[in-house]
């Protein structure tokens, strides 16, 4: 019952930690959050610094909120528990398996997979810190130009 609450209840805090974060990081412009997934460019490492120490932090605080809440309905947890698995007590290798591996491994399944679509970069910032080619070139450009005028003085007209 322990993995069963911490995977739901905690997948669903989880989630929601990462829509407060979000919100938190639009409303104070928190650049370094405001796109998660995002790595790369000269403050990639940085960004991912932040991102990991965010999420760390989100899910410690939804663990507080799981132990709690496990310590305050450990009667009627143990009573649902009780129920849900006593079809397996018949067979006690076959509980075994079911509770250490068959249940354990559907659930991580399941709350990695939602927890990742969440954290991981999608179409629209994939690309946030990279230069477009064309502004790189432009920008080349420019920076030429700007020297050449400098190491020609003759040339500067003075208004």
């Amino acid at each position: 019952m322990c993995y069963l609450v911490d995977t739901t209840l905690g997948l669903f805090l989880a989630v929601w930690g990462l829509r407060f974060i979000d919100y938190l990081a639009h409303t104070h412009d928190w650049v370094s959050l405001k796109q998660s997934g995002v790595y790369e460019g000269v403050d990639g490492i940085v960004h991912w610094i932040h991102q990991v120490i965010a999420w760390l932090l989100n899910l410690t605080v939804g663990k507080i909120i799981i132990f709690y809440f496990m310590v305050w309905t450990s009667e009627p947890l143990a009573w649902v528990g009780g129920i849900i698995f006593s079809p397996f007590q018949s067979n006690i290798r076959f509980e075994l398996l079911f509770v250490m591996i068959f249940f354990p491994g559907f659930l991580n399944v399941v709350y990695f997979w939602v927890a990742d679509s969440y954290l991981q970069s999608n179409d629209i910032t994939s690309g946030a810190h990279e230069i477009d080619p064309e502004q790189a070139e432009m920008t080349v450009q420019r920076k030429e130009g700007l020297l050449s005028e400098e190491s020609n003085p003759k040339d500067v007209v003075l208004v």
